[in-house]
This record gives C-alpha cells, sequence and structure tokens, in this order.
C-alpha cells in the first residue's frame, strides 16, 4: 500500500507504510535486544573497568542536589550575572506533514492528536539552581482554524533533571490546551494543572562492550531512560469523562549516528491497558541534526501520535508517518 503526504508544496515524500511498519518492528526488537543484554551484563564481567557500582550509586546519590555552599561564596556582582546565565531559548518553525482540521475522534477538550497546524513557537528555560528548571513555550498558530482545543496557546515544564547518567529526574509537563485569553463560552481554561504529567525518571548508559556492536562511528553512543508517568486527571474518549491516576511505564533510547545525527524511539507500557486513550502511543519516535550548543541551527523528525505496533489497530487518522512534523529552529543561550 502506498500514499502520499499532503504539506507545504515544497514537500512532498512518497512512503510505503508495510515497509515502515516492518521497520519500525525491527527497531524494537533490537532495542529489546539492547535492553535484555545489558540486565544479563549486570552480573557478568561485561562491566569490568566500564561501569561499576560506584557509578550508578554515585548518580542515584547526586539526584536532586542542590548546590547553596556554590552560591554563598560569591559576591554580589557575580551573583546577579549568574541569576541570568541560567537562561535560555530557542525559536521554532514547525511543519506538519499532513494538515488537517481537528475532529471530535481525535480527541476532546485539553487532550487529543497533535501536530497538525503549521506553527511558530518560542521557548524559554532557566536553570534556576544546578539541574533545577522551568521551561514554558509559547506557539504562534499560522492557520488558526487548524488549532484544536487541545493545540496549547503555550506549554510549561518544571523540576529536575540532570543529563549525567544513572542519575534521576522528576519532570512536570503540561502539552494540554492551555489558553492565553480562555473564553468561558468554550470551556476553556488558563490551564489544566491537575491533567499534567509527573515523571520519574532515571537514566543509563550501556556497557561499551555492548554498545560497540552498534554504534558505527567513534562519535556514536547510545543510552535510555526508564520512567514512570502519572497523570493525576484524564479525559476518556469511551466514556466522555474525566478519569484519575492514568499511569504508564516508558523506556526512552536514545542512538547518536554520528556527531550531533542521531535517532531515538520511545515504548511506552500501560498497567491498566483501559486508560490508554486513541492518541496515547505504544511508541514515539524522531531522527534527525541536533546540536545542543546555543546559535546553532537543527532540523529534526519527530512522531508523537497515537502510534501503534504493527499488530495493533491505530485510533481514526493517526499512528502513521504523516502525523509527524519536521521541525528548524535555532537556540540560544544568556
Amino acid at each position: 500500500m502506498w500514499w502520499h503526504v499532503k504539506c507545504h508544496p515544497c514537500f512532498l515524500i512518497l512512503i510505503n507504510t508495510n515497509l515502515i511498519n516492518r521497520l519500525v518492528l525491527k527497531i524494537v526488537i533490537k532495542l529489546y535486544l539492547i535492553l535484555i543484554l545489558s540486565l544479563l551484563g549486570l552480573n557478568s564481567n561485561i562491566f569490568a573497568k566500564d561501569i561499576t557500582k560506584k557509578d550508578i550509586i554515585n548518580g542515584l546519590l547526586s539526584s536532586f542536589s542542590i548546590p547553596f555552599k556554590e552560591e554563598i561564596h560569591l559576591d554580589e556582582e557575580i551573583k546577579l550575572k549568574s541569576l541570568f546565565k541560567g537562561i535560555s531559548g530557542n525559536i521554532s518553525f514547525n511543519l506538519p506533514l499532513e494538515r488537517k482540521k481537528p475532529i471530535e475522534r481525535q480527541g476532546t477538550t485539553s487532550e487529543g492528536e497533535r501536530g497538525n497546524n503549521l506553527n511558530l513557537s518560542f521557548s524559554l528555560k532557566y536553570n534556576i539552581i544546578g539541574y533545577w528548571f522551568i521551561n514554558t513555550t509559547f506557539y504562534k498558530y499560522l492557520s488558526p482554524e487548524y488549532q484544536a482545543p487541545w493545540d496549547p496557546d503555550f506549554s510549561y515544564t518544571f523540576g529536575y533533571d540532570d543529563w549525567h547518567p544513572f542519575t534521576l529526574s522528576l519532570i512536570y509537563s503540561n502539552y494540554g490546551g492551555n489558553r492565553l485569553k480562555p473564553k468561558k463560552s468554550k470551556g476553556e481554561r488558563l490551564t489544566r494543572f491537575e491533567e499534567g504529567t509527573f515523571s520519574l525518571g532515571w537514566k543509563f548508559i550501556l556497557p561499551k562492550k555492548i554498545e560497540n556492536l552498534f554504534v558505527v562511528h567513534k562519535t556514536g553512543a547510545l543510552g535510555g531512560k526508564i520512567s514512570f508517568n502519572l497523570t493525576p486527571r484524564y479525559m476518556d474518549l469511551a466514556s466522555l469523562d474525566k478519569k484519575r491516576w492514568k499511569q504508564s511505564i516508558s523506556l526512552s533510547i536514545r542512538y547518536n549516528i554520528y556527531k550531533w545525527w542521531y535517532a531515538n524511539i520511545t515504548f511506552y507500557y500501560y498497567p491498566n491497558h483501559k486508560q490508554q486513550q486513541p492518541w496515547d502511543p505504544d511508541f514515539t519516535y524522531g531522527f534527525g541534526y541536533f546540536d545542543w550548543h546555543p546559535y546553532t541551527i537543527s532540523i529534526q523528525y519527530n512522531n508523537y501520535s497515537g502510534n501503534r505496533f504493527p499488530w495493533r489497530k491505530r485510533g481514526h487518522k493517526t499512528g502513521m508517518f504523516k502525523n509527524g512534523s519536521i521541525s528548524i529552529f535555532w537556540s540560544w543561550a544568556w
């Protein structure tokens, strides 16, 4: 089966859906093998002179630290400068591969299928102290009639996120239908905090002997993150009722292919399968060029739609390659 992706006149993509399904399945199998091999290696010599128990313990113990001592010894002028030093952000142009007006089966109120509208976004992140941060993103939709009730005017995240391996993270994120000027007649609100998600995660790296089986260049790397995700309140499409405590467990794998070129995939498991909505994915994925340094340009493809494994049925008009989007952004830092 073949289909065309309809989007901006400059883009025309021809894709075989069966080929994509087989490719995704192969990636899933390989990543599960990576995880199994890693777990089997926990009690073997595969970790010798590579990853030690001390590394793991130190990573855990350093989590959620607040470096007050560093701040105490700074004079007032340096303290003032350091307040602004933690500010960074990016400006992004986001292009969906397929533009379409929202329909009821794709979402409800503040939750639903993402990425159907051309938009510009401006993100602002502030590292308060150590790895404690707050981040907000504002969106400008170039075709307002395509903005769904669940497409936010702004989104926000905050918490603790240390990039070092074997550390814990705790992040709250809210990408729901937040409105800068909510209209009560439409049931809109500035934000629905209780419909955001709390994520407790743990980052890990693989032993070199396993990593070397997959990397193709000396600049390559392979790492991952396991997270427990909890949403206090969510909308259930089947009953059109608000329900509580949606839970999921996610496994993210990031593969740095060559320098700043990468691919990533995240798998989700829902302990209570009835909590999974049509827009809640079995997996998400992305690839592209990402340079974390300030004043650089990056380009990415990401797909956060309701993707399903090949043996599972997708929701209505979701979970296909064309439901992803391309982002081009420029980053900056104070």
